[in-house]
């Protein structure tokens, strides 16, 4: 009995030390690859850039499900959302900017799911309400400067354009208060996730109707994918309370 004991402990230790091993390679390659996407486009190598585009969506997905202890539908479908543009223009070379927008709303609207899930009531002492009115009100400046200089060019986009950044500004602003009453790893993910989300997103307007630039696009080539391993992270990571009296979830 007690060598079946042992051997099963045994077991579950090189079971997991294998997926450590796995998940420690799969976060290289992902790494790799992103420096792979910038290279191909800083040396203007398409080949490079495609190709290492469409292995990195493979690569985040085979994390989420090497790393998960529980897969879920949605999960799959928010990646897989994210990277629709990817791969769209990785097979007719362009897409137009209205669908690239329509498809990220999309992807965003689900994210609210996640708030949706895990809200609870929040708890802030006075340090936590300084951080949150400092960073908000920074934020709101950006939001807005930016809007303002593009809704213009945007012509018959700027309203859509408008709730594209809407989305964004509120996904960002509430995930920092779920970290902020929390301060948990998993609500961590989620806020730098948003985080890239909006450098990559506010980067594609003001790249394309106001100020067309290499060094923003490979800005955003960093940032886009970096958003989808922190979103994906927050999927995989376990709840951990870290602060007294917080609720569960991110």
């Amino acid at each position: 009995m007690y060598n079946i004991v042992y051997k099963g402990e045994f077991y579950d230790f090189i079971h997991d030390l294998n997926q450590m091993n796995g998940e420690k390679l799969l976060k290289f390659l992902i790494s790799f690859l992103i420096v792979l996407q910038v290279l191909g486009f800083v040396f203007q190598i398409p080949f490079l850039k495609t190709y290492s585009n469409s292995i990195l969506l493979l690569s985040i997905i085979i994390q989420y499900v090497w790393c998960s202890k529980q897969i879920k539908a949605i999960h799959i479908v928010v990646v897989l959302v994210f990277f629709v543009p990817e791969l769209i223009s990785w097979l007719n070379d362009e897409i137009e900017i209205k669908y690239q927008m329509m498809v990220h709303i999309i992807g965003y609207l689900l994210l609210f799911y996640f708030l949706y899930y895990n809200h609870k009531s929040f708890e802030y002492n006075r340090r936590d309400v300084f951080t949150l009115l400092l960073g908000s009100s920074l934020y709101t400046v950006i939001f807005f400067i930016t809007y303002s200089v593009i809704k213009e060019p945007m012509g018959e986009y700027s309203l859509i354009g408008f709730f594209y950044l809407l989305l964004l500004y509120v996904l960002l602003i509430v995930g920092a208060m779920h970290y902020i009453n929390i301060r948990s790893e998993k609500s961590l993910w989620f806020f730098l996730a948003m985080l890239n989300f909006a450098f990559s997103d506010f980067i594609l307007l003001i790249d394309e109707f106001y100020l067309q630039s290499n060094e923003l696009k490979v800005i955003r080539l960093i940032c886009a994918p970096l958003a989808l391993v922190f979103l994906t992270n927050y999927m995989i990571t376990k709840n951990k309370k870290l602060k007294q009296e917080e609720f569960e979830g991110f």
